[in-house]
């Protein structure tokens, strides 16, 4: 068996079907695991990461972690919304890449606050 994770992307329907709610994938043969990383919307991933990543947000951010402003320029627009939805927030209150970024750093910072 072999996972494969959807990367960039709010949903692939092809050769398997994923979407940004579930991104994983798992498939029986090598062959259709290697079809699929040759679209370009996959990756494999091991058994154990899918446990640990629950949306489509960079395995190299974890959700938990206090996001930066450099941070989050790396994401794409998709990427930086579904961030946004986590923290309970509305990606339709932002225009551009610089008001999702705000409202994330606003977001997380209100968490911040409420945890203490």
């Amino acid at each position: 068996m072999i996972t494969l994770k959807l990367k960039n992307a709010l949903s692939y329907y092809g050769i398997v079907s994923a979407n940004a709610k579930q991104p994983f994938v798992t498939v029986e043969s090598n062959a259709v695991a290697d079809q699929a990383v040759k679209t370009g919307y996959f990756d494999v991933v091991e058994a154990g990461e899918q446990q640990k990543e629950s949306g489509s947000v960079p395995s190299d951010i974890p959700e938990d972690a206090k996001h930066t402003k450099s941070d989050l320029k790396k994401l794409n627009k998709d990427q930086q919304e579904e961030l946004i939805t986590q923290l309970g927030g509305d990606p339709e209150e932002t225009k551009n890449e610089e008001e999702r970024i705000t409202l994330i750093l606003d977001l997380q910072e209100r968490q911040e606050g409420q945890g203490e």
